[in-house]
Parts: structure tokens; C-alpha cells; sequence
């Protein structure tokens, strides 16, 4: 975060509750304990605002689970394949097969509910 010297005091719009802070805490730190060894499983995930995503856990870290999902022309979702090239024109046939796989990371606190598939 940026901080300027412009002579004025900074208002504080917000700020958690400590007792908040803790608990969040130790939900991520549950949820990482909780994933962490099906690193590499498949598993649908379903986020607070209602998506859903279908792939394989990649990775995770403090604060987000990367899922390696496969885009298809059907994804509503905007992943762009830069691969991709819907019409033959110069080169073609392409040099061998164009990985579809993307990874999308999630951030911990948006998951709702995660099951193996």
C-alpha cells in the first residue's frame, strides 16, 4: 500500500474487529490443513457467490488454491488461449497438440464448499 506525506491525518473507514481477525485466521489455516493433501486430486468447488469449477488442485498458499481447470469453447469464463486458432491459415497443421489447461486461483475465503470428484 502507497502512504503520501500530504500533511493530513489518514480517517480510518474500517478496521476488523481483533477477535474477527483471529477467527478468520484460523479458518484459512483450517481450510489450508484441510486441502492440503489432496494436492493434485480432482474436485469441484463451489465459491460464496455461487460458481462453480471442476479441476485439480495445483497448488495452494497462505491465502489462495490454484485450480488447473480445462477451457473449452464452452467456459463462461474470459481464459484466453493465445494457442488457440479457430481458422487453418499459415503453419498448419499446428505443431502438435495446444494445451487447454489454465490455472485459476481462488482466493481461500471466497470457498464455499470443496468436494473430490
Amino acid at each position: 500500500m502507497s502512504t503520501y506525506n500530504t500533511g493530513q491525518s489518514a480517517v480510518v473507514i474500517y478496521q476488523a474487529d481483533p477477535a474477527v481477525v483471529q477467527h478468520l485466521h484460523g479458518v484459512r489455516d483450517s481450510l489450508h490443513q484441510s486441502c492440503k493433501p489432496y494436492l493434485n486430486h480432482k474436485v469441484k468447488v463451489q465459491t460464496l457467490d455461487g460458481m462453480t469449477h471442476e479441476g485439480t488442485i495445483a497448488g495452494m498458499d497462505s491465502k489462495n488454491m490454484y485450480l488447473m481447470v480445462t477451457v473449452t469453447m464452452d467456459t463462461p469464463r474470459g481464459f484466453y488461449n493465445p494457442y488457440y486458432k479457430p481458422y487453418p491459415g499459415p503453419g498448419y497443421p499446428y505443431p502438435g497438440p495446444v494445451n487447454n489447461n489454465v490455472i485459476l486461483p481462488l482466493v481461500l475465503f471466497e470457498l464455499l464448499a470443496i468436494s473430490l470428484i
